[in-house]
């Protein structure tokens, strides 16, 4: 099948990497002149979790250079780049392309309205990677990928995307994307947000108290919304049962969610920088709206109160905006 991935940063990169290297063709859109020459001439070297693998590419700097007639595409740009990226492409892929969202948060339903929930496919991302320069990606931490159709439905193509994507890690496809993406939201939302605050990686921040507790409060609230609207959340991974999280609070259930905390801190995240205090760092703008500042509109939409969301996305525009310093001591104002 004809495959087109728009996008090749650090997640997309990562996924042209090892998918080309698995026996699947490729054409890779990537705006940027310079960097589709790159990956032309010099492709991409993959390092990290996976071992190490270089792969040149068929790479086009514009829309209107491509083939067409795609089959499958797949969306890995940032998520502010989604929706004008699927519509510069669309008179490319075949009437009955699926199209998948690789970005975090609820992305496909960004998709939805422009190609139909019959062929918008949300993925769960299950790895983190970072981009070391423009023809070096480095793959952080591996997992498990879910894909599923934005309607439920299992079309012979969404095998088919099972298949590539298991050429980067195992992958399972769901009947209910939306609840593996609230799972994974909800994480993504809790460390992300810790990590930009406080300018530390996981690891180090799951050492403070304060930070415990932070982590603890925005998941609470974030299954709070879930549900409120309609939402069922599974756990994510082997420790995060959300459900628990629920329970009547005393000091004994407390140390030990606390301790959950610090097993997930410990574990393959140690290490991580994630994406939102990486793109401070650089002076971005970072994709709070996708999980803290979803959580908050949602909240907003059906009448739950979710003040430590709230909070979170201010803090995180002020540090955008140079009003507020990284430092851990924005935990005292939780």
């Amino acid at each position: 099948m004809k495959t087109l991935l728009v996008g090749a940063g650090s997640v997309g990169g990562t996924l042209a990497v090892l998918m080309q290297d698995g026996g699947v063709k490729l054409d890779v859109l990537e705006i940027n002149e310079a960097r589709a020459q790159s990956l032309r001439e010099k492709g991409i070297t993959l390092t990290g979790a996976k071992g190490e693998h270089t792969q040149k590419f068929d790479a086009y700097s514009s829309a209107s250079e491509l083939p067409g007639d795609y089959d499958i595409c797949i969306i890995a740009t940032k998520y502010q780049a989604l929706l004008p990226a699927l519509n510069g492409v669309m008179d490319k892929l075949s009437p009955d392309c699926i199209v998948a969202a690789v970005q975090n948060g609820l992305c496909i339903d960004m998709i939805v309205p422009v190609v139909g929930a019959d062929r918008a496919v949300g993925v769960m991302i299950g790895f983190g990677a970072t981009m070391l320069a423009p023809d070096r990606v480095e793959m952080t931490s591996g997992g498990e990928f879910y894909i599923g159709m934005a309607d439920g439905s299992h079309p012979p193509r969404l095998d088919t995307l099972r298949e590539m994507f298991g050429k980067v890690l195992p992958t399972k496809i769901s009947d209910d994307i939306r609840g593996r993406l609230w799972s994974k939201l909800i994480v993504n939302s809790c460390i992300n947000a810790t990590a930009a605050i406080t300018g530390e990686t996981l690891g180090n921040i799951v050492s403070d108290k304060r930070a415990r507790r932070l982590f603890l409060d925005i998941a609470r609230e974030d299954y709070t919304v879930a549900r409120a609207l309609g939402v069922k959340v599974p756990k994510y991974g082997a420790f995060l049962e959300y459900r628990a999280l629920m329970l009547p609070r005393n000091r004994v259930y407390d140390a030990l969610c606390e301790g959950v905390v610090m097993l997930v801190g410990k574990s393959k995240y140690a290490k991580v920088k994630p994406s939102t205090l990486q793109a401070l760092e650089r002076g971005e703008k970072t994709e709070i709206d996708i999980f803290n500042g979803y959580v908050a509109k949602k909240a907003a939409e059906v009448g739950v109160d979710a003040p430590v969301s709230v909070k979170i996305t201010e803090m995180i525009r002020e540090i955008e905006r140079g009003e507020r310093k990284i430092t851990p001591d924005n935990l005292n104002e939780f």
